[in-house]
């Protein structure tokens, strides 16, 4: 019975049968894949002053634990509610509550500014002038003191006319938001002149 993977050769007639063996490496593939390396437990051991640290290698699973949710939360935090986040307004739209122009108070500001400067005076063309600007910077001064509020810009115009007999008309107009823009208007006789305040209060948006 002739061998697996034998040759039939011809010498002078006579026929000899040759056997020609392979090895097994040569029949299997090549491995591909490298051998893991196991962990050594020298380091620990001397790390720790010669304790015996147990090998990772026996603990291959690990049992499913009520520890998984947790990890799926830290995984997504999305998911979780927010609690410590506070919600603010990005953009005022208006003055706060309390927070308007404080008109009885400037009105008042303003009545005993003019009784400072201007009681017991008489009218001159040329102190008219001293007066106006002395009453405008004195009403200015206390607005940025006193009288100022958030996201506020304040408008003084002042007049002084001589009180002769004649009548006066004075207006004015502007760009108005009537929620949250306003203005006041104070009067002082003087006997020969008249002296008017008007201050606006815009709210800048």
């Amino acid at each position: 019975m002739p061998l697996f993977g034998a040759k039939k050769t011809t010498r002078g007639g006579s026929t000899a049968s040759t056997v020609v063996r392979k090895s097994r490496n040569s029949i299997r593939p090549p491995s591909t894949k490298s051998k893991e390396s196991l962990p050594s437990t020298a380091g620990p051991a001397a790390a720790t002053g010669g304790q015996k640290v147990a090998s990772p290698v026996g603990s291959l699973t690990a049992a499913p634990s009520d520890s998984d949710s947790e990890d799926d939360a830290v995984k997504n935090p999305e998911a979780l509610p927010a609690s410590d986040v506070t919600i603010y307004n990005e953009y005022s739209m208006g003055p706060a509550f309390g927070c308007k122009f404080p008109l009885q108070f400037i009105r008042l500001m303003i009545e005993r500014l003019l009784t400072v400067k201007l009681k017991g005076k008489t009218y001159q063309p040329g102190d008219a002038v001293k007066w106006v600007r002395d009453v405008a910077d004195e009403a200015n001064f206390k607005m940025e003191g006193l009288c100022r509020k958030p996201r506020y810009k304040h408008v003084i115009q002042v007049i002084v006319y001589q009180q002769n007999g004649a009548g006066f008309f004075c207006g004015a107009r502007a760009i108005w938001d009537k929620l949250a823009d306003d203005y006041t208007t104070c009067t002082f006789d003087g006997g020969t002149f008249m002296c008017i305040v008007m201050i606006f209060g815009v709210y800048q948006y």
